[in-house]
């Protein structure tokens, strides 16, 4: 699969004509894969590659940079999940200042038309798009039919119990917390990935060492003890899989050096500091709570430790 970055002034981005899903993609849910699948299906048919559209960084991001973090997962899985969706190519549109001022007519034509050459779209029934997001389906499809283009609106998809597949829907369930739930919408495991980074060792000092990550812009699930299995990624971004408890959120008992991912690893004592790791929240254990100190900190990791064991044996 090929990515490709583009901003408004790269000019033509010679492609041959694409069938295109657009959307931001946070999360590649169930949602996003029936959309991506609708496209794939009509992109082998026709005999033309299959590119999926997504924009960078997320618009939310660029108009509310001091919001919270809020996305479902790094830019990093997101490509590697949108690969695995069979896309022969991902277009990265960089959201900036010239796009954001663009009006959607001017959208469709400069943008989509004549620099990526998209022949046939599929979006979301609610997606906007251009100056002030007044861009909506409708005109889409009246701005692009007299250029040949073909625009396919899709509505939300339905998951058990009529419930509406969205990340806001998402995001909800990881922090209530309800990981049946938040699975269910994905269509798998919920996944939380970075690179390992250097802490203060205070695991290995009380004999059970972690992998730390740090989450940047991503959402913190609820914070407390998970059973989880680990995937360090290989260069040619195949895993090794591990299992082991991971704690998230801010350690209280030691110190609050912000938001992390600290994950023990079963039977591993290997140095893995650069490496990406992800982390599949297998099931939520406990919340975090503050101890009287490491002791009985250390006591009670012993206990999750053999839960996280069983459970994950089961």
């Amino acid at each position: 699969m090929k990515l490709h970055r583009w901003s408004v002034g790269d000019g033509v981005l010679e492609t041959g004509g694409l069938c295109c899903a657009i959307g931001n993609f946070d999360g590649v849910h169930k949602g996003h894969q029936a959309l991506i699948g609708r496209a794939r299906s009509t992109a082998r048919a026709r005999g033309l590659p299959l590119a999926v559209i997504c924009f960078s960084p997320h618009p939310r991001r660029y108009f509310q940079p001091s919001q919270p973090p809020f996305l479902l997962m790094d830019n990093h899985t997101k490509i590697k999940m949108l690969a695995e969706q069979q896309a022969d190519m991902v277009i990265e549109i960089t959201f900036d200042a010239k796009l954001q001022m663009m009006g959607p007519e001017e959208f469709v034509r400069d943008v989509l038309h004549q620099a990526l050459d998209v022949r046939h779209l599929f979006a979301g029934a609610d997606f906007a798009f251009g100056k002030g997001r007044s861009g909506t389906m409708e005109l889409l499809q009246e701005y692009g039919q007299p250029l040949g283009m073909e625009v396919e609106a899709l509505s939300l998809v339905l998951g058990e119990g009529a419930d509406i597949i969205t990340s806001t829907a998402i995001r909800t369930a990881l922090q209530t917390p309800d990981l049946e739930r938040a699975g269910a919408l994905l269509g798998r495991v919920p996944i939380l990935s970075g690179i390992v980074a250097q802490g203060d060792k205070r695991g290995r000092e009380l004999n059970f060492p972690t992998a730390n990550i740090a989450l940047q812009d991503c959402i913190a699930p609820a914070f407390g003890v998970y059973a989880i299995k680990a995937g360090l990624e290989r260069e040619d971004g195949t895993e090794r899989m591990l299992a082991g408890v991971a704690n998230i959120g801010r350690r209280p008992t030691v110190n609050d050096r912000g938001i992390l991912a600290e994950a023990h690893l079963f039977d591993f004592a290997e140095d893995i500091y650069g490496q990406r790791l992800n982390l599949y929240l297998h099931r939520f254990m406990r919340a975090e709570q503050k101890f009287d100190g490491l002791e009985a900190l250390t006591t009670q990791i012993a206990k999750d430790v053999a839960r996280a064991r069983d459970i994950l044996a089961a």
